[in-house]
Formats: C-alpha cells, structure tokens, sequence
C-alpha cells in the first residue's frame, strides 16, 4: 500500500464512489444498492492504496421529496459514512457548491448534471461517461478530485 489514493462519494441510491489515485487510472463504481457490497469495494481499496481522504457529498431533504425517498437517500448516506469510519478511512462532508466550484468552468455548461459529465469527461477521458445517467459517476469522481485538491494544499 504505497499508492496515495482520493475518494469522493455521491451517496444515493443511484449515486457512485470513485478513487483517484496520485498514479494510475481512476476507478469508478455505480453504487450496488447492497451495503455489504459497498464494504467491499472500499476494503479492496484500503488495502491496495493509502487513501487521503474521502468527501462525501453532504445534501439534504428537498422540499416536496417524498417520505420514502428521504429516507432511503438518508439510509445511503449513513452506510456511506459507516463505511468510512469502519475502515478508518479520513473523511469529510462537502456540498455540492463547494465541490463544484473547486472543480467544474464556466464553459462546462449550465444543466447541473451536463455540467458534471463535460467536467468529468474533460478531466478524465479514460473513465466510462458516455450515457447521460452517468451523471452520477461523474459527481464522484469530480468529488473525488476536490479531495485531491484539498490535501495539496
């Protein structure tokens, strides 16, 4: 375990976690609706790399979202950090306008998810983008490198 390693977290049910390490290709993987399964992924990567840091995108209820849903995106949300800080892995929470504005130009467009995915893909053109409901791959690893950025400074 030599590798430095980010990791950023989009927490929904449909969201995803991605890994950057400092060299090599980023990794990215869509959320696999079972907790257990998530406990995997991160424990592969705790033992393959040195990991830095892991932000978790922190959102909230919105207004008119339904009972169900809330607490189902809640559901994820707390697994997320559970998982975290099971593995002892260094983790912080960060809103999307803070993530976005250390990550994602002007020129990447004006629809938030669009926006995400020209970022993603202008940043990492090796990692698999290509449908629109990718989105949600693109906020982790765009998540991801606004953790990279942190622990530069």
């Amino acid at each position: 375990m030599t590798d430095r390693a980010w990791v950023g977290i989009d927490p929904g049910m449909t969201g995803a976690v991605a890994l950057i390490p400092a060299d090599g290709a980023p990794l990215v993987v869509d959320y696999p609706g079972d907790v257990a399964l998530a406990v995997d992924a991160v424990r592969t990567w705790t033992v393959e790399y040195n990991i830095m840091l892991a932000a978790v995108e922190s959102v909230h209820a919105m207004p008119k979202q339904g009972v169900v849903s809330t607490f189902t995106f809640g559901k994820s949300f707390g697994e997320w950090l559970g998982i975290l800080a099971a593995m002892g892995v260094s983790h912080t929470l960060v809103t999307p306008q803070e993530w976005q504005r250390g990550v994602i130009h002007r020129t990447d467009g004006v629809d938030p998810k669009m926006r995400s995915l020209t970022a993603a893909r202008r940043l990492f053109p090796t990692c698999e983008l290509a449908r629109k409901r990718d989105h949600n791959r693109a906020d982790a690893l765009l998540i991801a490198r606004w953790a990279s950025l942190q622990t530069a400074r």
